[in-house]
């Protein structure tokens, strides 16, 4: 392989010479080999081509009209658009050609006349690739650089990052600490208001322990009492006697009802977490219900008006536990006539539906405010308007209403609005007996 084929096609180049011949020779000779070659006859056209177009290398006279080849390689140096580019000096051999001078002037090679083929390629494609091998230098210099600077943000970046993580950690973990310090303070109050309850509830325990106890005695001597007038009456005309005996006998029931409740206050408060004591048969809840009301009906007495309807057919003897119905009827009387106003109406109003009795217990009363009606079968717990009137109450009434409703498999609702009254409603699902003895 020639090394004119070696150098084919490797780079731009201007020459730069006044002479006709040198030009012709030089540019024949590169073109053969390959190069590119662009040609000018002086200094200042030299300077214009290159500012244009910038070569790869340039080939520079030294002595010129005009400007002479260290001028002009001197403003070539001063260009940033052309100081890199390598400049080789063209001298004949009978010019003086001071090489200080050249390479001061930025000339990285001088080549002598006449011309040698393989001497010219060989300088020239020399420092082409010095010139190529700068320049890749360069940009990987600057590749190398925008990569340490690239490094350097991340590594700040970073640096800042793990700064603030430690931060958020040392937030976090002051945090988790006032946690943990809330958390056993709250398990503290928690011990506390548990250790609290526990001796409000044995003081509670004593409470109706003693209210039984000093209850019991006048209530039997009431039925002891009763007991001894319906002795009596046994032997006399009943038509004569007949008013005064039916009042003693409400008088005796209501005794007996009470005596009954006391009782299972008592239980409820000592086992506040279990069900009453259920204990059913078949029985005509209309005739339950209107003998109950009756013994609450004080004719012409002008404390309170008491009414009692019944709407639609019996189905039959219902499987009840009449006590404890009649308990719950009592809590929901006892707190229509408590909180009614003198004179006021009640109404007890029993209604059969197709699967359900729907009893209504409703009064003319204070009502109670509508925020509280979530808590108005809590134990031991009182409206906040029940200090209005005179009441010894406990908070036990809707409470032991509700658990004995709720053995029957019923519910209970309560609707009231401050100064408008207070409706009661249980329902009871119908287990039926016919009243002909077929279950």
């Amino acid at each position: 392989m020639s090394l004119s084929e070696t150098f084919k096609k490797t780079g731009d180049i201007l020459l730069i010479d006044d002479t006709p011949d040198n030009l012709r020779f030089l540019s024949e000779l590169l073109g053969k080999a390959g190069y590119t070659v662009r040609k000018v006859i002086n200094g200042e056209l030299g300077l214009e081509a290159a500012q244009l177009e910038p070569p790869d290398l340039i080939l520079l006279d030294v002595k010129m009209p005009g400007l002479n080849g260290y001028s002009v390689c001197d403003r070539l140096k001063v260009s940033e658009r052309t100081a890199n580019i390598p400049v080789i000096f063209l001298s004949a051999m009978d010019e003086e050609l001071d090489k200080v001078m050249a390479f001061e002037a930025g000339g990285v090679d001088y080549i002598t006349k006449p011309f040698q083929l393989v001497e010219v390629l060989a300088r020239i494609e020399t420092h082409l690739q010095v010139s190529r091998l700068r320049q890749q230098l360069q940009q990987q210099n600057a590749q190398l650089q925008q990569e340490i600077a690239q490094r350097a943000a991340a590594e700040s970046a970073l640096e800042r990052l793990n700064h603030e993580l430690e931060i958020r950690i040392r937030e976090r973990t002051l945090e988790l600490e006032a946690t943990n310090q809330l958390l056993l303070g709250l398990q503290t109050e928690l011990q506390q208001a548990l250790l609290q309850e526990q001796r409000l509830n044995q003081f509670k325990s004593q409470i109706f322990s003693a209210l039984s106890a000093k209850l019991h005695e006048p209530l039997t001597n009431i039925l002891a009492a009763t007991e001894l007038h319906h002795h009596k009456w046994d032997n006399q005309e009943p038509n004569r006697l007949k008013p005064e005996h039916q009042s003693i006998r409400s008088i005796a029931e209501n005794a007996q009802l009470l005596q009954q409740v006391i009782h299972q206050s008592l239980h409820s408060v000592n086992t506040p977490i279990s069900l009453p004591e259920f204990s059913p048969q078949f029985i005509n809840l209309s005739q339950l219900c209107q003998r109950f009301v009756e013994t609450w009906q004080l004719p012409e007495s002008p404390l309170y008006q008491l009414s009692f309807i019944s709407w639609g057919k019996c189905p039959g003897l219902l499987w009840v536990d009449g006590i404890l119905l009649q308990q719950a009827f009592f809590q929901l009387l006892s707190n229509a006539v408590q909180y009614s106003p003198t004179g006021g109406t009640i109404l007890f109003q029993l209604v059969y539906e197709s699967t359900q009795a729907i009893i209504q217990v409703r009064d003319e009363g204070i009502g109670i405010p509508v925020e509280e009606l979530n808590r108005v079968f809590d134990c031991f717990y009182c409206a906040s308007n029940s200090a209005q009137v005179n009441t010894t109450g406990f908070g036990l009434g809707l409470t032991l209403a509700k658990q004995a409703i709720e053995v029957h498999q019923g519910t209970i609702e309560i609707d009231s609005a401050l100064g408008k009254g207070t409706t009661v409603t249980l329902k009871l699902p119908l287990v039926t007996k016919d009243l002909r003895g077929q279950v």
